[in-house]
């Protein structure tokens, strides 16, 4: 029961929001690449100002991670955040400890970046010594093609942009800019075929659409340019209803972090009526739901989200947590397995896990999961609703 006090104690120190202070580093490597993926995650729920803190820590915590810094560098750009981008980008460049491959990957983003402000100057520079290395990539030759057809050089853009089609014929976005420099060039019906495997392989490329709707109405397709514009105006407004979903979600999570459960369910129920498949909002209804002890409710959001995204470690851990309440121990035990599995770094599992098996006196797997618990905890994901158990049982 000692061992047990101590994860509780623990929980409710991180529950009161005591963190280590800002000159520290725990975890290092381990805890700043924790911190990257819960910043990705932000990103890719639209929360850019939350994923830029998150990744912000990150980098502080591990300053020679390529992948914090890559991570914060597109979350200022996001952001439009052009300047603190490339500030980014440019240490990470100057530092002797950052690897060949990273530093290839930090040009091509500082020279996406200065396409995206407008410095064509500057992007065409940093971009020449990605065009001298020996056989330089897709992407490096995507964004030269970019660079010369703003720059009205119609010849090179093509000649570049085709080449990186060649050797990627799988990205989107090297098919968008060959569409457009071959409607510069007059090659109209090209430009079209192009946008349309620009949209077969990204569907949702909104570019994609408005451009193939104006080249179908140059070709004399009036009824698939109308099409195309309908589809692009539907696009346009799922993509404004996602644009509330950040705020909103934040202000649930606020809201739970604040013990108002009531108004966490309702925005978290307001995310999921604007978009139906949104796993983790349904993960997050349910975890409040959890917390209200209402568990059918709970369980059901919880399986829906599972059925979406069915390696969602929090919804996985917070499932098991219905079964556990419900003396379904084994069924416990195999979800928290399988979010261990889904996510090593995840910390949670291994507490709930370390509960269980001390609940069933399993003292030797309780000892292991405690260490885990504890080996990872200092760098846990705190993205998602953790509501932790109180009493001797998870």
């Amino acid at each position: 029961m000692l061992a047990l006090a101590l994860l509780c104690a623990i929980a409710c120190a991180r529950e009161k929001g005591e963190k280590p202070s800002a000159n520290q580093t725990p975890g290092g490597p381990q805890r700043s690449a924790e911190l990257t993926r819960r910043g990705l995650r932000f990103l890719a729920s639209g929360l850019q100002d939350q994923a830029a803190e998150v990744l912000e820590e990150a980098r502080r915590t591990d300053p020679d991670s390529a992948e914090a810094g890559l991570a914060l560098a597109r979350a200022y750009r996001l952001q439009s955040r052009y300047q603190s981008a490339r500030k980014v980008l440019e240490e990470m460049l100057a530092s002797e400890r950052t690897a060949p491959g990273d530093q290839a990957a930090a040009r091509e983003a500082l020279v996406a970046v200065l396409v995206e402000s407008g410095d064509l100057e500057a992007a065409e520079v940093a971009c020449r010594p990605l065009l001298e290395r020996s056989g330089p990539s897709a992407e490096s030759l995507r964004l030269a093609g970019v660079i010369a057809y703003r720059k009205g050089k119609q010849e090179v853009a093509l000649k570049q942009l085709q080449e990186s089609v060649r050797l990627d014929p799988k990205n989107p976005a090297a098919r968008l800019d060959l569409g457009l420099a071959l409607l510069q060039a007059g090659s109209v019906e090209a430009s079209a075929a192009s946008f349309e495997e620009a949209l077969r392989l990204d569907p949702e490329s909104q570019a994609a659409m408005l451009n193939l709707a104006k080249v179908y109405e140059r070709l004399g397709r009036a009824e698939e340019a109308a099409r195309m514009l309908q589809r692009y105006r539907a696009a346009y407004d799922l993509k404004s209803v996602r644009q509330k979903i950040g705020p909103l979600r934040a202000k649930a999570m606020k809201a739970y972090n604040e013990g108002k459960l009531d108004e966490a369910l309702a925005d978290f129920n307001e995310v999921v009526r604007l978009v139906p498949g949104d796993a983790q909002a349904l993960a997050q209804a349910g975890s409040v739901l959890l917390a209200m002890q209402r568990l059918d409710q709970a369980q059901a959001l919880l399986e829906r989200s599972l059925g979406i995204l069915p390696k969602n470690d929090f919804a996985l851990t917070e499932l098991a947590r219905v079964h556990a309440l419900r003396n379904d121990l084994p069924g416990a035990i195999a979800l928290l397995e399988k979010a261990v599995q889904a996510n090593p770094a995840a910390a949670e599992p291994h507490y709930f896990l370390a509960g269980i098996y001390l609940a069933q006196g399993r003292q030797a797997d309780f000892q292991r999961e405690k260490e885990a618990y504890l080996h990872l905890q200092t760098g846990a994901d705190q993205n998602a609703l953790r509501p932790l158990p109180g009493g001797d049982r998870p």
